[in-house]
């Protein structure tokens, strides 16, 4: 019964998030009745209500925590990892959202950047980023080492937090300010009153012990905080509250539950054995796959999972979606839109965006409520995308400023030097043309076009007449842990 339930609300979901179906008739529901509550865990990709996993909820009767307190639905940011608990009318897809919790994963400063494997450091804690990262306050480009960030994102293996969320709360510590972190207790030493975070080292001589009666123990797994200065690289606690790790962004969802959620393998023993974002996970012969097969599964796989969960917690997988890289990147003006479709034209490229896209506002507009309907011809926008086949979809689309400069990253379809292919546009260079190779070194023509192979990752950047774009740069890009 709740397997037949799910694939009806599927169904009804995506009525509601796409706004169009083939027929006006509304989903068959039989007996069923007529709500059914839904979880949901994933990044928020747009608001003008809330949308998390390409479910729209609206929010009128929603109530919103944010780190255990309540917060506003504006206190929430586009790519922050919320779990959603709601209900959806079955017979007309409308989800309505209950109550919206957020967690992050650590606020404080940032050391350890490296820009060449895309990672850092937060108190003890490594943090990934990629091409889907948000960020507010800042840019990657522009974050660094001693700046304040709030981090939010997906675990992946080895204890890491791939960030789908990251905001500068300041250049530099300032006395008072929180710091704060989650992570498994390891290395404790009751003598001096010690414990690590990752490689964090905690100091709990004087925190506050909120752990429901247990003792403080190696492995468990605890939200530390502190108002203080660090001290000689330590972490002075003011306090230590015990969290179930798999159930901080859950916490909404009984068992028998219909559940969604979207993150990394972060646990894999077999198909029928593993984990995602610290949540168990098992398939069955039933269970449909899109865009790989069972064999796709794997650590560190990043998916999305539609199921419900029996009785010991186990999400009983009735579909995955295995997210494909966003190998795509193009930045230029909006030339065409076509509504009907969910899809728009630049640089000559049709984008199709789906109920997954994320949008987001970042030019000096700063609309806090942004999507397809918002698009304008002859608008900035960057788009992140992958290829389905031939088709170009759109992950991520965000408005920026007014620019003269195109840019276009996408596999070489075609070579002639001094010109080649990129998803049908002709990308030619000159004597200015800047060239790079795979390991960012600076080359020339003849050895780029000499490296240079079809299906090989290309990233340009010049000017657009309309018809082709005469590269300033062109950098040969390979995308293994992110496409930036």
């Amino acid at each position: 019964m709740k397997k037949r339930l799910f694939y009806v609300l599927a169904g009804s979901l995506l009525l509601a998030a796409c706004g169009s179906s083939d027929s006006n008739d509304p989903p068959a529901t039989g007996n069923l009745p007529a709500t059914a509550d839904v979880v949901t865990v994933g990044p928020v990709t747009g608001f003008g209500s809330i949308h998390s996993n390409g479910i729209h909820f609206g929010t009128h009767s929603a109530t919103v925590m944010m780190d255990g307190e309540s917060a506003i639905l504006s206190d929430l940011k586009v790519g922050m990892i919320v779990s959603i608990h709601g209900t959806v009318n079955q017979a007309t897809g409308a989800a309505e959202a209950h109550q919206i919790r957020f967690m992050d994963d650590a606020e404080g400063p940032i050391t350890a950047m490296n820009r060449v494997t895309n990672r850092f450091e937060v108190l003890g804690q490594t943090v990934l980023f990629d091409e889907l990262t948000v960020v507010d306050g800042a840019t990657l480009d522009t974050l660094a080492n001693g700046n304040m960030v709030q981090v939010s994102g997906q675990w992946r293996s080895q204890e890491r937090i791939q960030a789908t969320h990251i905001e500068r709360k300041a250049n530099a510590y300032a006395d008072g300010m929180k710091l704060e972190v989650k992570g498994q207790i390891s290395g404790l030493d009751p003598g001096t009153q010690h414990f690590n975070i990752g490689t964090q080292l905690c100091n709990y001589a004087g925190a506050t012990l909120q752990l429901g009666g247990a003792a403080l123990a190696d492995g468990m797994y605890v939200e530390v905080s502190s108002n203080s200065p660090m001290s000689n690289g330590d972490m002075v606690l003011d306090r230590i509250q015990l969290h179930d790790r798999d159930r901080d962004r859950d916490q909404t969802c009984t068992s028998d539950c219909n559940f969604e959620l979207e993150g990394f393998v972060t646990s894999f023993t077999s198909s029928t054995e593993f984990e995602v974002d610290g949540q168990p996970v098992t398939t069955t012969a039933s269970t449909t796959y899109v865009n790989g097969t069972v064999d796709t599964l794997a650590i560190d796989v990043r998916l999305a999972v539609n199921g419900t969960l029996d009785t010991n917690g186990v999400l009983v997988a009735d579909r995955i979606v295995f997210r494909l890289p966003s190998l795509i990147e193009i930045e230029a003006d909006v030339e065409a839109i076509n509504a009907a479709e969910n899809s728009f034209t630049l640089l000559g490229i049709n984008v199709t965006t789906d109920e997954f896209t994320l949008f987001r506002d970042h030019s000096a507009i700063d609309a806090p409520v942004f999507g397809f309907e918002d698009l304008a011809v002859g608008a900035r926008v960057e788009v992140r995308a992958y290829l389905d086949g031939v088709n170009v979809i759109a992950t991520r689309v965000e408005r920026d400023d007014a620019d003269d400069t195109v840019t276009l990253m996408a596999p070489v379809e075609a070579i002639a030097q001094p010109s080649l292919t990129l998803l049908g546009m002709t990308v030619t260079s000159d004597q200015d043309t800047v060239f790079q190779n795979f390991v960012q070194e600076v080359i020339d023509a003849d050895a780029f076009f000499s490296l240079v192979v079809i299906d090989d990752l290309v990233r340009a950047e010049g000017t657009y007449d309309g018809t082709s774009i005469l590269a300033d740069q062109l950098f040969l890009r390979e995308c293994e842990s992110s496409c930036l």
